[in-house]
């Protein structure tokens, strides 16, 4: 459930003959460059941090920081505030109190929903702000906000059923003019029948948002008893052996779409799947068996598959980018690179500490390791420069500098 993101928030296959690995920092190429100038939003033990990458310099950090899909604004709760900021200046747009111990669940470009931590209950109480405004919405039901229409009149939400004890999901729409909780509708523009609405049991690893088609890509994993729309109204289940997949929410349209995963996608750890998005290419990639898909973000069918990586069951979480016709993965110290069309695995490199992400920025591949940001050239690997950063966890987005 990027996000917005799901809680930022919620994006990889083939087989093919491997280059001989070396590690990053000991393979010959130029020496440092300058940095190109931009911006890196990285999540520490600190909070949210924003870095110059020219620099190098930390330029704010913002403790519970929450960015909105297309990282224009960061919202941030400090004091009984929701203090909200241009991402890329820092500038103050708006300083809004807030009553009661709430936390952030979902924002948009120009509006928030702040609710309770999760939890048993029978009615929610929801929190929008927005222009420095307050609304108050109280909901039936365990409600949880996930993500926005671009223009604000839909909110999407996690029902948890039962609100009592729950122990599954189904993803609604609560229309913010109306007033109203519905359904959503399927790929062809049907309204879901009461009682055919999907119910998932897993938990949503990873989100991707396409601004193109304003669409979020979210992977599910471990979803043993889960059963999609289209099988509830057939009346049997179709997808026997389905334990991941990509929840396809048009947050516009207002549909949701299934793109299920084959196996052994969701057997293994959820820290080690990750999912990434350049075009209309869609990737995911589990590190636990090596596995990649490669689908399409338009007709939603997966196109490619294979093995990409020997198995590494104790990688750690794993992370991947996109770029310029190329697919970087990374879990534990190891970073493979894959030809974005074929999956073919083109290189492998190590890293000098544990990947903590991976971003791809204008010919220029980003990659956490440690408490540092490597600056390496795609093609080659070498090192060009480094970016200390204490308390590193992962790399969540990079942009070039205005204008």
């Amino acid at each position: 459930m990027a996000p917005c993101t799901r809680r930022q928030a919620i994006t990889l296959g083939g087989a093919a003959a491997v280059l001989a690995a070396c590690a990053a920092e000991e393979r010959p190429g130029p020496r440092p460059s300058p940095a190109r100038p931009g911006r890196l939003f990285a999540e520490t033990a600190a909070g949210l941090a924003v870095v110059d990458l020219a620099t190098g310099a930390v330029r704010a950090t913002y403790p519970g920081g929450v960015a909105e899909p297309r990282w224009a604004r960061l919202y941030q709760l400090h004091d009984g505030h929701l203090r909200t900021y241009q991402a890329g200046t820092g500038t103050l747009i708006d300083d809004l109190a807030v009553e009661g111990p709430p936390r952030i669940k979902a924002v948009s470009l120009g509006l928030a929903a702040l609710g309770p931590p999760p939890g048993p209950r029978t009615r929610t109480t929801i929190t929008l702000a927005a222009a420095g405004r307050r609304r108050t919405l109280h909901l039936d039901g365990n409600i949880e906000p996930e993500a926005f229409s671009t223009d604000g009149s839909a909110m999407y939400v996690l029902d948890r059923l039962p609100p009592s004890a729950p122990d599954r999901y189904r993803v609604r729409v609560y229309d913010l003019d109306r007033g109203k909780m519905g359904a959503l509708q399927t790929r062809d523009k049907r309204q879901i029948p009461p009682g055919q609405e999907e119910e998932m049991h897993g938990q949503g690893r990873q989100a991707v948002f396409d601004p193109g088609q304003n669409i979020l890509f979210t992977l599910y994993t471990h979803q043993d008893d889960h059963l999609h729309t289209r099988d509830l109204k057939a009346g049997r289940d179709l997808s026997p052996g389905v334990h991941a997949f990509v929840h396809v929410l048009h947050l516009d349209q207002r549909w949701a779409f299934c793109l299920d995963l084959p196996a052994p996608f969701g057997l293994g750890p959820a820290k080690a799947h990750t999912l990434a998005l350049e075009g209309q290419r869609l990737y995911v990639f589990d590190a636990s068996t090596g596995r990649a898909v490669l689908a399409s973000a338009t007709d939603l069918t997966i196109t490619r598959s294979g093995l990409v990586g020997a198995p590494s069951v104790a990688a750690g979480e794993a992370f991947s980018a996109a770029g310029d016709g190329r697919l970087f993965l990374a879990a534990g110290t190891r970073l493979l690179v894959c030809d974005g069309a074929t999956l073919a695995r083109q290189a492998a490199w190590d890293l000098p500490g544990p990947a903590r992400g991976l971003a791809y920025l204008g010919g220029e591949l980003l990659a956490g390791a440690g408490e540092q940001v490597l600056r390496l050239d795609p093609r080659t690997g070498a090192r060009l420069g480094t970016i200390a950063l204490p308390g590193l966890r992962a790399l969540r987005h990079a942009e070039p500098a205005a204008g």
